[in-house]
């Protein structure tokens, strides 16, 4: 009975010591929720193991909503471009200089609008894998808003914002003015452009502001709403101006000769 109690405690040992080696070769893949990059920036992309592997032997495959094709793929040691989605071609790189250390961002050069979205980073060992997900969000600051005033209307346009950007019209005052039209449209870019139209105020001076939820930033522009009637004021007091100039010459003229034509003559008078 005692021989059998010591095999089954020798047993139990031994399968409690494979599966502790069994568990310190499991790893977790990690890297941060969420990266946000300006337009046209270079990012990096995090993607850890814990605790510490070495990735040389690994593979490591980025990628989008499919796993293949990938955004970008290294395996049996090297990178391998074979199947890349073509949107990425010549812009990625996985960094190696602690790959075994078990980190390896991916650099993704010169972003565009379109690498906006949610990334895995997906490593495979011989006998275990682990993914990861990082959302990317490329912002950028559109155009400066450009007012025009056409007829009775007053409209703002900007272009190149990403996210989607909001549009506010404000008088001198502060006071926020209500827009009769507010489009916006995304274009081939992946970029918006924002149009707004309202009827021309009162206030002597609007604004448009354009800014979006990632970067808080806005750009405005001021225009003078009466500038058309100041104008006419000016104009008419050029003429008020000229006429009364003209008047007080006529006056003058006419003073002049009157003084002229009532100078007394001296009588002669006839001797005693």
């Amino acid at each position: 009975m005692e021989s059998i109690m010591n095999n089954i405690m020798i047993a139990s040992f031994t399968l409690w010591a494979l599966y502790t080696e069994c568990l310190s070769v499991r790893f977790q893949v990690s890297s941060t929720p969420s990266v946000s990059v300006a337009l046209g920036s270079d990012v990096l992309l995090p993607c850890t193991l814990t605790p510490e592997k070495n990735g040389e032997k690994m593979e490591i495959r980025w990628f989008k909503k499919i796993y293949r094709p990938y955004v970008h793929l290294y395996i049996n040691g090297k990178d391998d471009y074979t199947a890349q989605m073509p949107q990425f071609a010549n812009r990625t790189e996985l960094l190696k200089e602690n790959i075994t250390r078990g980190d390896f961002p991916l650099m993704i050069r010169n972003v565009t609008a379109q690498d906006s979205g949610e990334y895995h980073c997906y490593v495979e060992s011989s006998d275990h894998h682990s993914m990861a997900a990082v959302q990317l969000q490329v912002t950028a600051v559109g155009t400066v808003p450009v007012i025009s005033i056409t007829n009775d209307n007053v409209s703002c346009e900007s272009r190149d914002w990403n996210p989607k950007p909001h549009l506010t019209w404000t008088d001198n005052e502060g006071n926020e003015i209500n827009s009769s039209v507010v489009e916006v449209l995304r274009d081939e870019n992946n970029l918006y452009y924002i149009i707004s139209i309202i009827q021309q105020p009162s206030a002597s001076n609007i604004t448009c502001t354009v800014s979006n939820s990632i970067n808080h930033c806005s750009d405005t522009r001021q225009i003078r709403g009466l500038e058309h009637s100041q104008t006419s004021r000016g104009t008419h007091s050029h003429v008020y101006v000229i006429g009364a100039s003209f008047l007080l010459i006529f006056c003058i003229c006419l003073l002049l000769r009157s003084l002229a034509n009532g100078t007394p003559h001296t009588e002669a008078h006839s001797p005693v």
